[in-house]
Order: C-alpha cells, then sequence, then structure tokens
C-alpha cells in the first residue's frame, strides 16, 4: 500500500517531466512521448477493438473514462471510428493537459478532470500508454505504483479495464520505460483482480494489452 505522501510525490515529479516534455515538443504525440501519431492510432485502433469485443452486453451507450488521457484524442479517434454509442471521460493528473483538452472540445469541456482514477462510475477504464514512462529505475516499486492505480480505476468499472504495457521477456526499466514481461504481470495482475486476459498484436509488437474483468 502506498501513502498519500508518496503517490503525490509520484505524481508531482510525473507532472513536471510531461510539462517540460511538451514545452519541448509541443502538443504533439512526441510530447506524450510517443514515437509518433501512426504508433498512437494503431493502439487506438486496438483498444476501440478489445472494447467493441468486450462490451457486447451492453445495450446502451458504453460509458468510457480515459485515465491519462493527454490531448484527449482517443476521444477524437473513438468519435470517427467506434462502431457503438458511447460516453467519454477525460482524466489526466497534468491540469495543462485538462485545460488543452477543455480549449480544443469547447463544447464537451466538462468532460475533463484533473484525476488519476474515474470520479464516477464507468463502464471501461482505459490507459493507453499511461504507465509507460517511469520516473525512477526500480521496476518492482514502479509495478507497484502501477497496480495501485489500476485498484483505484477497477472500483469504479463497472465492467472493466483495458490497458497496455511495453513488453520484454524480463521485467525492468529502460532509459524511463516500463517493460513488463506479458505472463509474469498476467501472473500477478490474477492474484489481485477476477478476471485477467493478455493479448498481443502484430501491428504493435512492442506491446502488451490487457484486459482485467469483473467476472
Amino acid at each position: 500500500m502506498f501513502s498519500n505522501i508518496y503517490l503525490k510525490c509520484i505524481n508531482s515529479l510525473l507532472i513536471r517531466t510531461y510539462k517540460k516534455n511538451v514545452k519541448k515538443n509541443g502538443f504533439t504525440p512526441r510530447g506524450l512521448f510517443w514515437n509518433s501519431r501512426k504508433s498512437q492510432e494503431n493502439r487506438f485502433k486496438i483498444i476501440s477493438k478489445l472494447l467493441l469485443k468486450y462490451s457486447k452486453t451492453i445495450d446502451d451507450e458504453i460509458r468510457v473514462a480515459d485515465i491519462g488521457c493527454g490531448y484527449g484524442d482517443l476521444n477524437s479517434y473513438l468519435l470517427k471510428n467506434f462502431e457503438k454509442k458511447f460516453s467519454y471521460k477525460g482524466y489526466d493528473i497534468n491540469s495543462e493537459f485538462i485545460d488543452y483538452c477543455k480549449t480544443l472540445n469547447k463544447g464537451n469541456k466538462d468532460s475533463f478532470f484533473v484525476s488519476d482514477h474515474p470520479l464516477e462510475t464507468c463502464d471501461f477504464s482505459i490507459m493507453n500508454g499511461t504507465y509507460n514512462y517511469a520516473i525512477y529505475r526500480n521496476a518492482h516499486r514502479w509495478k507497484k505504483y502501477l497496480i495501485h492505480n489500476l485498484e483505484k480505476c477497477y472500483k469504479n468499472s463497472s465492467v472493466g479495464i483495458i490497458f497496455n504495457l511495453q513488453q520484454s521477456n524480463t521485467t525492468k526499466i529502460v532509459n524511463s520505460i516500463f517493460y513488463a514481461s506479458r505472463f509474469s504481470m498476467e501472473k500477478k495482475l490474477k492474484k489481485v483482480f477476477n478476471v485477467v486476459n493478455s493479448f498481443y498484436f502484430n501491428s504493435t509488437p512492442n506491446d502488451v494489452y490487457y484486459v482485467i474483468l469483473d467476472s
């Protein structure tokens, strides 16, 4: 269990790092430590596919919480490409990103909030690369931070969570990027959550995707 002081310290360092990177690269995918817009959209495509697959039992609109929403690009992608009706809430710990989202979405600015978890019940919490950038070198502690945040999001997600990580044969942090061993992480998650599935897709060869379900 993390103390509130420790969590605030980590989040403060993350906010400072991302602000510095956006100042350098602008409000672009690189500002969020993404390689390119293409790689970002490849991940959006996969996440929307998983979202569609696991929302078949939802007759009404799907309530989506985008955790670590950045510039709100997932919402833009879903509006153009998603096959089912959905509602969207974007959350980020960086107030600068939330302000930017509200500026871009003036007609929907009440859908963006400063938070690291959903503030109201949703069907799915989605984290696209949210925990990839690590602010220190201890992979074990970063994994604990990751799982702590997943648990917070899970409590307000009625169906489940969809997220991705960079993958490797071993769990490690290299150049500030957290890499998970796919099946080792899956095993760890299964000790915490009810149902855990992992997926690999050729279009994003360095990623592993996890779907955590309530049942």
